[in-house]
């Protein structure tokens, strides 16, 4: 409790004790008996408000460590405590219930308005620590913002940002707060609850003459060894989501589609990932691709095209320009 509080707090509890006495041990106000216990009420009502202030302040000192939310919910108990005194006092001094709806009604919007994004974000807060949307740990995009959620609180999410001028979705070494607001009106892109895996594609580009059926075996057969965990685990884990959602497929098996574009075959692998290790598996196959399709002599990674060469004409560099 601050010296200034310790001030107030006295000031006004001496005040209340002096006027109870004027009041209760005094023939001095007789005639105004009414209006003093309004006074004392409403002092009272003020001592208290500072003394819940007061406590309020410790309370989210000691255990409130990050500065940014211990600021706001210094704010916020700050709002709702004067709020709360306001309405007393108006309760004391205005004896008709319509006069006291309608003052209330216009300084509690007035209050709303003014603090719209605090109470916004507090209420996403809410939402999110008990519907739990998501979870500290999962990778998610919010609006434009990529990330791994790092930590939860009453007023914002903190990410550790991923893409951005960062490639194959590894971190960019930014830490992202994004306000709990965004609960209410955003779409929320979560890439690990109830189902932690993704599926991601390789495009390999086979010559036209290339054996694209030995290739298509080949590349299936190196894909599966390398993500056979993935696909074991993600087979139970869309046998457990069919208790909670509507399920059509459960075909988590790699998938190769074969394209002609131009002058060459393209060969879409497509393959089940954990959405962490993207990039890393997507080298992996891609390695291995590579070295095994060189030791086979009819398959031929890449395309042949005719490139037309237009001879520039020759200048003499010995005759000088005229001037």
């Amino acid at each position: 409790m601050s010296g200034k509080n310790n001030i107030i707090i006295i000031f006004f509890t001496v005040l209340v004790l002096l006027l109870s006495y004027i009041n209760y041990f005094t023939d001095y106000t007789s005639d105004h008996e009414t209006m003093l216990i309004k006074m004392i009420q409403a002092l009272t009502i003020v001592l208290f408000a500072y003394l819940m202030d007061a406590l309020a302040e410790k309370i989210i000192k000691d255990r409130v460590k990050d500065t940014r939310d211990r600021y706001t919910l210094r704010k916020a108990s700050s709002v709702f405590i004067t709020l709360l005194a306001a309405a007393l006092l108006l309760i004391v001094f205005l004896k008709e219930t319509t006069t006291l709806i309608i003052a209330y009604g216009i300084f509690s919007a007035g209050v709303v308005i003014t603090l719209q994004d605090v109470f916004r974000n507090f209420a996403g807060g809410i939402i999110i620590l008990f519907f739990k949307p998501f979870r500290a740990g999962d990778r998610m995009q919010l609006n434009d913002c990529y990330g791994d959620v790092l930590d939860i609180t009453y007023f914002h999410t903190t990410l550790m940002e991923i893409r951005q001028w960062v490639d194959g979705d590894q971190y960019s070494g930014r830490v992202l707060n994004v306000p709990n607001s965004f609960i209410l009106n955003s779409t929320i892109m979560n890439y690990t609850k109830d189902f932690s895996f993704i599926w991601d594609e390789v495009t390999i580009m086979l010559a036209p003459e290339s054996d694209w059926t030995k290739a298509k075996k080949i590349a299936l057969s190196t894909i599966n060894e390398i993500i056979k965990d993935y696909i074991e685990h993600s087979k139970k884990e869309l046998a457990r989501m069919e208790q909670k959602y509507m399920l059509t497929s459960y075909d988590v098996d790699t998938k190769a589609f074969m394209q002609i574009e131009g002058d060459r075959i393209e060969m879409h692998l497509r393959y089940v990932v954990d959405p962490k290790k993207r990039r890393h598996v997507n080298d992996m196959i891609v390695r291995s691709l590579l070295e095994t399709f060189d030791h086979e002599e009819d398959i031929s990674i890449g395309s042949v095209s005719s490139v037309e060469i237009i001879k520039m004409p020759g200048i003499d560099a010995t005759t000088s320009p005229k001037t």
